[in-house]
């Protein structure tokens, strides 16, 4: 009796299966050495947007429901529109009343007219109605709901500075054991300055290691610290420096090689603009290190600093 055609398809499949999964077994060098991201899509351009775009739900959940995107002023005699709410404060009890929004001009074309229109309709979208303020659940539900949105964003792209420095200063103010927070921002800070500089990172990567090294050095050289390493003190030094020169070098490259200029303004400016700040900070530490330190000539470790 002769077996059919699917029977002998399935069987041969299933001894194909067999015999991958024990040569996978018996050599380790076919075994995976991490687990990989779900869909690829953490550390990917990809990731990057998306974690960019989850941005503005997060300031929304951070101000208790009111946007924090800055409103443009009209005219340059106008007064400056009113400052967002404090971080973390999700109460609205004290605080002045919404700012009406202004009215279009007669000669503004239907088209202007239309998207200012949209405009207004989103942030009325995430603008509380109510005037009694939230009840303690409300408020632990909206904490918890920012914290999820934040490490979601934040493993979507680990390289990126402001959800890095949002997640380290939730963190430090949200957990209630001092020295569980303190292990907490430690690791994090740790895996992002590894992160900056691992093996063809980006220039936003680069400045988000250099922005964790300068927390990292924060924490030791802050005055009677009884616990300060020196050691550790020099390794964070010099991460911030291969950091920095990273970016630097990258920087150099984009322009050499012609692509610098089709990043968006607006990104371009932030890169600079953060990278700047970084610089300026790291000239503030240098006087208060340890003798030797700012000048001793580390060979670097496993981390690479001479990709691209």
């Amino acid at each position: 009796m002769s077996l059919s055609h699917a029977l002998l398809t399935l069987t041969a499949a299933g001894g194909l299966w067999l015999g991958g999964h024990w040569l996978s077994c018996s050599r380790t060098a076919l075994h995976a050495t991490a687990t990989p991201p779900a869909f690829a899509l953490p550390g990917s351009a990809y990731g990057s947007l998306a974690a960019r775009l989850i941005r503005d739900s997060l300031y929304s959940y951070w101000h208790g429901g009111e946007s924090a995107a800055p409103a443009a002023s009209p005219q340059s005699g106008a007064g400056a529109p009113p400052l967002p709410p404090p971080p973390g404060r999700f109460s609205r009890r004290g605080m002045p009343a919404p700012v009406p929004p202004a009215q279009t001009p007669s000669e503004t074309s239907w088209l202007q007219a239309g998207v200012d229109a949209l405009s207004r309709l989103e942030k009325s979208r995430t603008r509380r109605s109510s005037t009694v303020p939230l009840s303690n659940a409300h408020q632990q539900y909206l904490h918890a709901a920012a914290d999820v949105r934040l490490r979601f964003a934040y493993e979507l792209d680990p390289g990126d500075a402001t959800l890095y420095e949002i997640l380290y200063f939730h963190i430090a103010s949200r957990t209630q054991s001092t020295e569980a927070a303190r292990a907490a921002i430690d690791e994090l800070s740790q895996n992002a300055m590894a992160y900056g500089l691992r093996e063809g990172g980006s220039m936003s990567d680069a400045l988000t290691g250099a922005g964790a090294a300068i927390n990292l050095l924060n924490d030791q050289l802050q005055p009677g610290n009884a616990s300060r390493d020196d050691k550790a003190v020099s390794r964070e030094w010099h991460a911030l420096e291969e950091c920095l020169e990273r970016y630097r070098r990258l920087r150099s490259s984009a322009e050499e090689e012609g692509w610098w200029d089709g990043v968006p303004k607006v990104r371009r400016q932030e890169l600079e603009a953060h990278a700047k700040l970084l610089m300026r900070i790291r000239e503030m530490i240098r006087p208060v290190l340890p003798p030797g330190v700012a000048t001793a000539n580390l060979v670097p470790g496993p981390n690479p600093s001479s990709s691209r």
